[in-house]
C-alpha cells in the first residue's frame, strides 16, 4: 500500500518539476501539499531510477528532472 502511495507521490512530483522546473524540497511541500516525509521517499524513488539531478545552488538544494 505504501508503495503505491510512493509512485502515485512521485508522478506528481515529476509533473511539478517537469511544469515549473528546479524546485526546493520546500517549493515542493507547498505545491503537493505533502509532508517532507513523503518528499524524501519519492525523491529516494525518483533517485534510484535516475529521473532527477540534485542541484546546491546559493546554499539550497534544487531537485530537476533529468533531460
Amino acid at each position: 500500500m505504501l508503495k503505491e502511495l510512493i509512485n502515485s507521490d512521485t508522478k506528481l512530483i515529476c509533473d511539478a518539476l517537469a511544469e515549473k522546473g528546479m524546485l526546493t524540497i520546500h517549493d515542493l511541500e507547498v505545491i503537493t501539499g505533502y509532508r517532507e516525509m513523503y518528499i524524501y521517499l519519492a525523491l529516494g524513488w525518483l533517485s534510484k531510477e535516475n529521473k532527477i539531478n540534485y542541484v546546491e545552488k546559493d546554499d539550497d538544494l534544487y531537485i530537476e528532472l533529468n533531460a
